[in-house]
């Protein structure tokens, strides 16, 4: 009896995880990758031999959304919608310990977010501008975007880490 109660609870663990995960899965183009130390992961990278978060755009925009508008360093003033870094890192239960996200654009560039800073600062992925699509040849479809309108974010992110083609966040400890 004992040892048919432990291979049901195994049985669970391992059925409905998966089951979940593939529940929750991009239906569309992939446009960002979550890595390193997540623990709500709906995909298999087989390069870096470890479980990941994918998104497709629907899925982002099914996360709560944030509006702002701020005076983009390149564009001039803009209003952008997208999801909160601290959302995203929440949403796939990034470690509460972790120190920093790393952000990957497509061209390899990479842009260091502080945790600490995510969390108090509505820092985004933004995937609209002006309530359109941010298309490829304005950055898209997703950018990193620092919310200058409050005092002191400029000192600690330079106009240089605005991040456009956003492809990847890789969650470090």
């Amino acid at each position: 009896m004992k040892r048919m109660l432990c291979l049901g609870v195994l049985l669970v663990a391992l059925v409905v995880p998966a089951a979940w995960a593939t529940s929750w899965a991009p239906a569309g183009d992939v446009v960002l990758t979550i890595s390193g130390p997540v623990t709500l992961m709906n995909a298999y990278d087989e390069t870096r031999g470890a479980g990941v978060s994918q998104f497709d755009i629907d899925m982002l925009k099914s996360l709560p959304a944030t509006t702002y508008t701020v005076t983009d360093p390149w564009l001039g003033e803009k209003k952008y919608t997208g999801v909160l870094l601290s959302e995203l890192l929440a949403w796939v239960a990034a470690p509460l310990d972790a120190k920093q996200v790393v952000i990957v654009a497509s061209d390899g560039m990479e842009f260091v977010v502080q945790v600490a800073d995510a969390a108090a600062y509505p820092i985004m992925i933004a995937y609209a501008s002006n309530d359109k699509v941010i298309k490829a040849g304005s950055g898209g479809p997703l950018k990193l975007v620092y919310p200058y309108q409050i005092e002191g974010v400029e000192a600690l992110y330079a106009p240089e880490q605005w991040a456009w083609f956003v492809i990847e966040i890789r969650v470090e400890q």
